[in-house]
This record gives structure tokens, C-alpha cells and sequence, in this order.
């Protein structure tokens, strides 16, 4: 009889625990993802196709739900300012944001979400004094990046013009210095810079410049641009060297339109952004972290398309 009591506990402490397990499943789907608002300046456009893929990937292994915000370019903090309170009104849990240039969106970011966590993607937010924001930044080191352009001139006497998108942009500044830095060894001196503004035709306003040897891009909009109508007369025979973010700047590098050529990895930093959310997310208290992401820097003297490189240029088709 007692033996009979015992297996009948047993037997009710199975059912229970299988009951609760069952119980759990049904609960757990009924759990909604977490919803995650990535903010890119001119979100359609095919140079964050690399990065949205990566998010998308990301964002699948960690069942969160990505909202690729619908924008044109953003000009400013104010700009970027009133996509947030918008998404914000849709119940977001966080954010993850290409900050705007100019030296406002610092302040801004920190009032605006002030109670939702974000992190920041490409590049850190714009200081007039320089120096790291104090937030997490999952991008490019845009200052190994134009020291790599500045390697590629070589050590040869050059005059040197460069071409930007944003002043008040700190992935500019930094990659900038860098090209500074690198060419201090040099006899090359920078002889006129050229920033972009909107709806500007950028071929028109760098052949009208003063005759340089070379031309360094760090817009890749305007490097394809650039480098889209470029012939031995062009520019006066400059050379140009430039940051991309497209096989399209791939291509143009293998027909001899550019000479030198520094790419990010756009996949990498959509997928890490999205993995760090994903930890912010389950663990209310963890630190959002930065990291510095892979860049790839192709010489057009020593390209070819290898098997290593077709692999890399696979996430940005």
C-alpha cells in the first residue's frame, strides 16, 4: 500500500512538472518581440543594404522585431529629433541610430532617450572639442581609414584635394586626421578641401578646383560619382582614392576609374549593433558596449577578384 502512495506521488509530480513545462511554451510565444528602431539617414538607399542585412540576421537569432525607420536625408539634430518622438509614440524599447552631424545631437540624444536604451551605429555624435562621446559607437575607425588613404599616395611629392559629405560630421574629422598623420612622413600637402551640401553636383564642383595629383574621397555617394566619370581627362588627371560602401565602388576600382579604395564592413556593424541591443534588452542592467569593426583597404595595383574578397563582397549584394 505505501509502495503504491509513493509511485502515485511520483507519478503526480511528473504530471505537474509537465504541466507547468507545457504551460511555459504557451506562455512563451505569446511573449512579443521586442521592437527596435534603426534610424539611417536615406534609409533606402543601397548603401546600407550590407548593414540592414546583417541586422536582419541578427535580429532573427534574437528574436527581436527591427523597424527600419522610412527617412531622407537627416540634416541635423532637430531632423533626427522628431524621428525619434515619432517612433517613440509606437511603443519602441530601443533604438539604434546613425547619429546626425552638427554638434546639437549629443544633447538631444541624451534628452530623447533619456529613458529608452540606444546605441550608435557608423559613427559617434559630432563634438567641436573632439574626443569620444561617452556613448557606445559599433563602427568603423575612420582614422585607420584615412591613414590607409594616405599610405596608398605614397611617399612620392603630391598635391591633394579632398572630398567630404558633412564638416560638422565626426567619421569626416577623424578620417581626416588620419590622413593628416599618415602623410606628415610625405613631401604631399592637402591643398583644398571640398564638402558636399545637398543636391549639390558634386563633378561639377570638383573640376572647377585647383589642379591636384590626387583626390581623396570620403563621401562614398560621391566617390561612386566621382569615380563613375572619370577618364584620363577628368579632374585634370588626378588620381583618385576614396571610402566605399558598395560593390559598385568595387567595380570601379577593378576598371581603373579609382586607384585606392578603404570599405567597411557594413554586416559586421548591423549584426554586433543588433546583438548588443539583444543583451541590453534581456538583461535590464548590462552595459551597452562599442566595438571597432573590420575594414578591408584594396589597392588597385595589387586587385583581383579572389575568392577571399568575393566572400567578403557577398554581404553586399
Amino acid at each position: 500500500m505505501k509502495k503504491n502512495k509513493i509511485t502515485f506521488l511520483i507519478l503526480e509530480c511528473i504530471f505537474l512538472i509537465l504541466t507547468l513545462f507545457f504551460a511555459w511554451k504557451i506562455f512563451d510565444r505569446d511573449v512579443p518581440e521586442k521592437r527596435v528602431a534603426v534610424i539611417l539617414p536615406e534609409s533606402g538607399d543601397n548603401r546600407w543594404n550590407s548593414l540592414i542585412k546583417g541586422m536582419k540576421q541578427s535580429a532573427k537569432i534574437n528574436n527581436l522585431h527591427m523597424i527600419i525607420c522610412n527617412t531622407d536625408e537627416i540634416e541635423n539634430a532637430e531632423m533626427e529629433k522628431e524621428i525619434i518622438k515619432e517612433q517613440k509614440h509606437n511603443n519602441i524599447d530601443a533604438f539604434i541610430i546613425c547619429p546626425a552631424p552638427g554638434s546639437d545631437t549629443k544633447d538631444m540624444l541624451k534628452k530623447q532617450c533619456a529613458k529608452t536604451p540606444y546605441t550608435l551605429i557608423m559613427e559617434d555624435v559630432y563634438s567641436k572639442e573632439g574626443g569620444n562621446s561617452g556613448n557606445p559607437v559599433i563602427g568603423p575607425d575612420y582614422y585607420k581609414m584615412g591613414s590607409e588613404l594616405g599610405k596608398q599616395l605614397g611617399e612620392k611629392r603630391q598635391k591633394i584635394g579632398v572630398v567630404a559629405n558633412w564638416k560638422e560630421s565626426k567619421s569626416d574629422q577623424d578620417a581626416i586626421r588620419g590622413l593628416k598623420d599618415s602623410l606628415k612622413d610625405s613631401k604631399s600637402e592637402i591643398d583644398w578641401y571640398c564638402y558636399r551640401k545637398k543636391d549639390q553636383n558634386i563633378y561639377e564642383k570638383v573640376s572647377k578646383k585647383d589642379k591636384v595629383d590626387a583626390i581623396v574621397v570620403l563621401d562614398p555617394h560621391a566617390l561612386e560619382e566621382l569615380g563613375e566619370q572619370s577618364d584620363e581627362d577628368s579632374y585634370q588627371g588626378a588620381d583618385i582614392y576614396g571610402i566605399g560602401s558598395s560593390v559598385k565602388a568595387v567595380v570601379l576600382l577593378d576598371n581603373g576609374n579609382i586607384q585606392g579604395l578603404v570599405v567597411p564592413d557594413a554586416y559586421e556593424i548591423g549584426y554586433k549593433s543588433v546583438g548588443e541591443m539583444a543583451q541590453r534588452l534581456e538583461h535590464r542592467f548590462y552595459r551597452l558596449k562599442g566595438h571597432k569593426t573590420e575594414i578591408k583597404v584594396f589597392d588597385r595595383d595589387e586587385f583581383s577578384l579572389n575568392d577571399n574578397l568575393e566572400r567578403f563582397l557577398y554581404s553586399y549584394e
